[in-house]
C-alpha cells in the first residue's frame, strides 16, 4: 500500500518518509478513546489521555475543596478524566485553567486549556470545545474564526505561525479532532496534516490515527450523500476515502516504536476492523440495491474503478484533495483493495490476535470499553467457525469483570450485546431476557443514550415472534404484540429527549443517530397501523411519531434544533379557520404505503382530539415507490413525454390518493400534504386523477396544494387588507468568470421584478436590488433596515439535503443556507411580524438528491418566513415572468390563501398555448402557511 500512496496520494505520504529517519520515541500523551468516536459509536466514552505530570495517587474533589493549587487542580482532573468522570474533570480544569489566567503562555496554562477542550468534547459539547481550545491560538471565538472568511481561508497560516511551542502544536491536533466533531471534515484533515508535519516524527503515532479517523468520517459522509443521490461519484469518494483511512491507519501501526502507549497499535487495529465490516456491509448493500436496476448500474464497483475512468468522468471532483493523478493503475490497485482486504481471508487470525492483546490488559475504564467495543464488532462477523461461541464467552467475562469495577454502564452495554448475538441466532428467550436485564440497568442509572439502543432491541425481538400483517387480528400472539408495542413507545419516547441535544453535536453521531431514528420511528409506525383498522390513537400516534421523523432530518440539516408543529395545533387550524382544508400524512414502509387523512369536524359536540382522523393502506414495495417516483420526476423534466407523465401521474395517483376520495367531502378544496421520502420531490399538482374530453384531469384542477415540512406554522394568516410589500432581488449573471460559465444568463430577470409591480399597481410595493445592486452586503443591509412581507429572489440557486451544496446566487458570490441565518437576524428583531412569503424563482433541487427539498425548508426557516414557494426544476425565463405576472395578481386577491393563489396562477399557466405540459406550470410548490 505504502508504494501506491508515495505515487497517488503524496501529500498524505510525505510525513511517512520523513519519520522513518529519526527515532521513533513516543512522548506525546496519545489519544484512547476519541477515534472510537466513529470506529464504534459509543460516544460517551471517548477519550484521550490528558496532558498532565502524574497525580499523586490521592484523589482530590475540586468542587469541595477549596484553595487547591493549580497542579492539584490538574491532577485532580486527570484522575477523573481517566475515570470517565468527564464533568468532575471540566469542573477542575476550568478552574485551573483560570488559576493560569495570568500567564496564558505557560506551557501548564495551555495544557490544562487542552485538557478541559477534551473533557468538554468527551461530553459531546464541540462548540464549546472548540470555543475554549481557540484561545491558545489568540482567537476569541470559534464561530467567528469559522465563519469569517479572510481568516477561515487563512486558517492554517494563521495556526502555522501562532502554534509557536511544543504545547500549542500539542494543541493542533485535539483542534483537528473536535473540527471533524462540528462537520468541518476538510479544516480538520488540513489541520491535522499540518499537526503531522510540526510535530517529531517519534510523537506523529496518535497523528496518523486521528487522520485515520476523519477520512473515515469524510467516507460516511460520501456514503450518505450516495444514499439520497445515487451519484457514482459519491461511491467513487467513500471507497478512496476508506481507503486512504485504511492507509493512515496502518501508519499509525508501522511507525509505533517500543516506547508507544500499548493502546495505539490495538486501538488502532480495532478500528481497522470496524472500518472493514462497516465498508463491507455498505458495498454489499449497494450491489443488493443495484439487481434490480438497469443493466448499466450493475457491478457499479467493478465500473467505477475501471482504467481511465477518472480521467473521462472526473469523478473524484473534490473528494479527495490527495490525489494528484488518475493513472490507471491507481483504480486497479483500489479494486483488489475493496476484494481482498474486505473479504473474510485470514480474518479469524486477526481476531484471535486482537483478542490476544485486549485480553493483557489491565483491569480498567479504558480496558472495559475495549473490550465492549470489541465485542461490538464480534457480533457482526458472519461465516467464521466458531466465533458467536467465542463472542459469547468474550461477553460474560466482560460482564464479569464490570461487576467487579462497578461499572454500571459498561455491564449494561456488555449485557445489551450479549443480547444482540442471541437476537442474532434467533435465540429469543435468552436474547429477552440478556436485554432486559441491559434496559434495567440502563433506566436506573438512568443513562438515555444506552436505554434507546435496548428498547428498540426488546421491540425488535418481541415483533419478530409476530405473525403476518394480514394475520394480525389473530389473538394469538396478543402479549408479544403488546410488548412490542410498549419497548417500540419506550425507545421513542427516549429518543424525543435525546434528539434535540443532538441537533448541534458531532455529525457522525447525528449519521448515527439519524439512521437509528428512521429504523426505529418507521418500524414503530408499522406496529402501530399494524391492524387493517388501526384506533384512531393508534392513528393519531403514528403521525405524530412521522412529524418526528421528518423533524429530526430538518434539524440534521441545519444543525439547529427546529420547532416542530404540534399536531393538535394543525388539527384545531383546519377544525376552525380552515374548513375546506384536509390534511395527509402518506407514511411508505417496507411493504405498503399507509396514509392519514385529518379532515374538518365540528367539535362543539365532540370534544374527541382525534376526531376526524381517517385511514387507507395500500400494498406496494417501498422500492416500487421510489422507483415510481424518481421516473415520474425525470420525466416531468423532460418536453417531449406527455404520454408518459400522464400514465405515471395516474399509477402514484391510484396507490397515493385514490383511498383518500372517499373521505374528501365537496366541500374540501385544499389538499396539505406532509410528504415522506422522495414524494416530496414531485409536483403533486402533475398527478393525474382522470380525464375530460381525452384530456387529463390534473389534482390542480380539483384542489389547491400546500406541503407541511413538519415544522411550527406561526400565527397563520391571510394577506388581506393592506397594500404587499415586497423585496425583490435579482441577477441576470454573477461577476465571476467562474460563477459565469457554471450558471448561464436569466435574461428576463429584469422583466420578472416589473411584473411583481404591474401586476396590481394599487396594491403592491416594491423595493428591488438588480444585478450589481444585489451585493450580499448591499443584500443584508437592504433586509435588515426595511420592512416587507415577501421576499421574491430572482437568481441561481440550488437546493440539496446536503447545507454545502444549498446555496443562492448573489453578484459577487453565493450565500449558502447556513449563512442565511446570520442575514435575516437582525431583520426578525427589528420587524414586528415574521416574512409573510418567500418566493425562491429560477432555482432547483439537486437532481436525484431524494430528500432535496429540505434545503427549501432549510432556508425558509433560517429567513424566518411563514410560507415559501419555490421550483423544483429550472424553467425558461420567459415561463418565471409568466408564473410571476398571475401569480402576484393572485395573491393581491382578498378572497384567496396562498394555496388558492398558486393553484390558479399554475391553471392559468397550464391554459397558455405552448404549455400543457407539466413541466412548464407543475414544478412550483408552497411550503409552510398555506393560508
Amino acid at each position: 500500500m505504502e508504494p501506491l500512496l508515495k505515487r497517488r496520494l503524496p501529500k498524505l505520504y510525505r510525513y511517512m518518509s520523513m519519520q522513518k529517519l529519526k527515532h521513533r520515541l513516543i512522548t506525546t500523551v496519545l489519544l484512547a478513546f476519541l477515534g472510537l468516536i466513529i470506529a464504534f459509536g459509543i460516544q460517551a466514552f471517548s477519550q484521550q489521555m490528558a496532558i498532565a505530570k502524574k497525580p499523586n495517587t490521592t484523589q482530590l474533589i475540586c468542587a469541595k475543596t477549596p484553595n487547591l493549587s493549580p497542579e492539584q487542580l490538574s491532577a485532580e482532573g486527570r484522575i477523573s478524566y481517566n475515570q470517565g468522570r468527564f464533568d468532575a474533570a471540566i469542573d477542575c480544569w476550568k478552574k485551573a485553567t483560570d488559576a493560569y489566567s495570568q500567564n496564558p503562555n505557560n506551557p501548564e496554562a495551555i495544557n490544562n486549556r487542552i485538557n478541559l477542550a477534551q473533557a468538554e468534547q468527551a461530553l459531546g459539547l464541540y462548540p464549546r470545545a472548540c470555543n475554549t481550545l481557540v484561545k491558545i491560538y489568540r482567537e476569541e471565538d470559534c464561530a467567528t474564526l469559522l465563519q469569517n472568511e479572510i481568516k477561515r481561508k487563512d486558517l492554517l497560516k494563521i495556526l502555522e505561525e501562532r502554534a509557536d511551542s511544543s504545547a500549542k502544536i500539542s494543541g493542533l491536533r485535539i483542534f483537528g479532532n473536535i473540527l471533524r466533531g462540528i462537520g468541518e471534515l476538510d479544516l480538520s484533515h488540513e489541520v491535522l496534516l499540518l499537526s503531522l508535519k510540526k510535530t517529531e516524527s517519534q510523537d506523529q503515532t496518535a497523528t496518523w490515527l486521528d487522520i485515520g479517523n476523519t477520512r473515515r468520517a469524510l467516507s460516511n459522509k460520501e456514503q450518505d450523500l450516495y444514499s439520497r443521490t445515487q451519484e457514482e461519484k459519491n461511491v467513487v469518494c467513500a471507497v478512496i476515502n476508506a481507503y486512504t483511512s485504511e492507509a493512515a491507519y496502518q501508519s499509525a501501526i508501522n511507525e509505533t516504536s517500543s516506547n508507544s502507549p500499548s493502546n495505539i497499535p490495538l486501538q488502532t487495529q480495532l478500528n481497522q476492523l470496524s472500518l472493514r465490516l462497516d465498508t463491507k456491509d455498505w458495498l454489499n448493500k449497494i450491489k443488493e440495491e443495484t439487481q434490480d436496476k438497469a443493466k448499466r448500474n450493475r457491478n457499479i464497483l467493478e465500473r467505477v474503478f475501471q482504467p481511465n475512468y477518472f480521467v473521462k468522468r472526473n469523478q473524484t471532483e473534490n473528494c479527495s484533495q490527495q490525489l494528484t493523478d488518475y493513472q490507471s493503475q491507481f483504480p486497479n490497485q483500489i479494486r483488489n483493495w475493496v476484494n481482498q482486504n474486505l473479504s473474510n481471508q485470514n480474518q479469524l487470525q486477526q481476531i484471535d490476535n486482537l483478542q490476544q492483546q485486549i485480553e493483557k490488559l489491565q483491569p480498567s475504564h479504558t480496558a472495559l470499553y475495549t473490550r465492549i467495543n470489541f465485542a461490538r464488532s464480534l457480533i457482526r462477523l458472519q461465516a467464521l467457525p466458531g466465533i458467536d461461541k467465542k463472542t459469547e464467552t468474550f461477553l460474560k467475562t466482560t460482564i464479569d469483570q464490570a461487576k467487579k469495577q462497578d461499572n454500571l454502564k459498561a455491564q449494561s452495554y456488555a449485557l445489551g450485546y450479549l443480547g444482540k448475538l442471541y437476537e442474532k441466532n434467533q435465540n429469543w428467550e435468552l436474547a429477552k431476557t440478556q436485554t432486559r436485564k441491559a434496559l434495567l440497568i440502563a433506566q436506573a442509572m438512568p443513562s438515555p443514550d444506552i436505554m434507546y439502543q435496548w428498547q428498540w432491541q426488546l421491540g425488535r425481538i418481541y415483533k419478530r415472534e409476530l405473525p403476518a400483517r394480514e394475520k394480525a387480528n389473530t389473538k394469538d400472539k396478543e402479549k408479544e404484540f403488546q410488548e412490542a408495542r410498549s419497548a417500540y413507545a419506550g425507545a421513542f419516547q427516549t429518543l424525543e429527549s435525546l434528539r434535540r441535544e443532538l441537533a448541534t453535536g458531532s455529525p457522525d453521531a447525528q449519521f448515527s443517530f439519524q439512521n437509528d431514528i428512521e429504523g426505529i420511528y418507521r418500524e414503530y409506525v408499522d406496529l402501530l397501523l399494524r391492524d387493517k383498522e388501526p384506533s384512531a390513537d393508534s392513528l393519531s400516534q403514528a403521525r405524530q411519531v412521522i412529524a418526528s421523523l421528518q423533524s429530526v432530518e430538518l434539524e440534521n440539516f441545519l444543525r439547529l434544533a427546529c420547532p416542530e408543529y404540534d399536531v393538535t395545533k394543525i388539527d384545531k387550524i383546519i377544525d376552525e379557520k380552515a374548513k375546506n382544508t384536509a390534511f395527509l400524512y402518506p407514511i411508505v414502509l417496507e411493504n405498503r404505503v399507509e396514509v392519514i387523512v385529518k379532515v374538518p369536524t365540528n367539535l362543539t359536540n365532540n370534544k374527541d382530539a382525534n376526531q376526524g382522523l381517517k385511514h387507507y393502506s395500500t400494498l406496494i414495495e417501498r422500492k416500487e415507490v421510489e422507483r415510481q417516483v424518481r421516473q415520474l420526476q425525470i420525466d416531468l423534466e423532460e418536453e417531449y413525454t406527455f404520454d408518459a407523465v400522464k400514465d405515471e401521474g395516474q399509477a402514484v395517483y391510484g396507490w397515493l390518493l385514490k383511498g383518500a376520495e372517499k373521505y374528501l367531502s365537496k366541500d374540501i378544496d385544499t389538499l396539505v400534504f406532509a410528504l415522506d421520502t422522495n414524494l416530496r420531490n414531485i409536483p403533486l399538482a402533475a398527478l393525474v386523477y382522470g380525464q375530460e374530453a381525452g384530456k387529463p384531469q390534473y389534482l390542480v384542477d380539483k384542489y389547491a396544494i400546500a406541503l407541511a415540512p413538519r415544522l411550527q406554522i406561526p400565527t397563520p394568516r391571510l394577506l388581506q387588507g393592506k397594500t404587499l410589500t415586497v423585496l425583490a432581488a435579482g441577477l441576470t449573471e454573477p461577476e465571476s468568470e467562474k460563477d459565469k460559465q457554471k450558471f448561464p444568463k436569466l435574461r428576463s430577470v429584469e422583466e420578472e421584478l416589473k411584473e411583481i409591480k404591474q401586476a396590481s399597481p394599487a396594491n403592491i410595493s416594491v423595493s428591488q436590488l438588480l444585478n450589481k445592486d444585489f451585493r450580499i452586503n448591499n443584500f443584508k443591509n437592504e433586509i435588515n433596515t426595511s420592512s416587507f412581507q415577501v421576499l421574491h429572489l430572482a437568481t441561481h440557486g440550488e437546493f440539496s439535503s446536503s447545507p454545502e451544496k444549498t446555496f443562492l446566487l448573489t453578484s459577487d458570490k453565493p450565500i449558502v443556507v447556513k449563512e442565511v441565518g446570520n442575514l435575516f437576524r437582525k431583520q426578525a428583531q427589528n420587524q414586528s411580524e415574521p416574512i409573510e412569503l418567500l418566493v425562491l424563482s429560477a432555482c432547483e433541487t439537486a437532481a436525484g438528491d431524494k430528500r432535496a427539498t429540505l434545503g427549501i425548508s432549510g432556508v425558509a426557516v433560517q429567513a424566518g418566513a411563514r410560507s415559501a414557494v419555490a421550483s423544483l426544476w429550472s424553467l425558461d425565463d420567459e415561463i418565471s415572468v409568466e408564473f410571476t405576472k398571475e401569480f402576484y395578481k393572485q395573491l393581491v386577491d382578498p378572497t384567496l390563501t396562498k394555496a388558492q393563489a398558486l393553484q390558479k396562477a399554475q391553471i392559468a399557466l397550464k391554459n397558455s398555448p405552448g404549455r400543457e405540459h407539466p413541466r412548464y406550470w407543475a414544478p412550483y410548490i408552497l411550503l409552510g402557511n398555506w393560508l
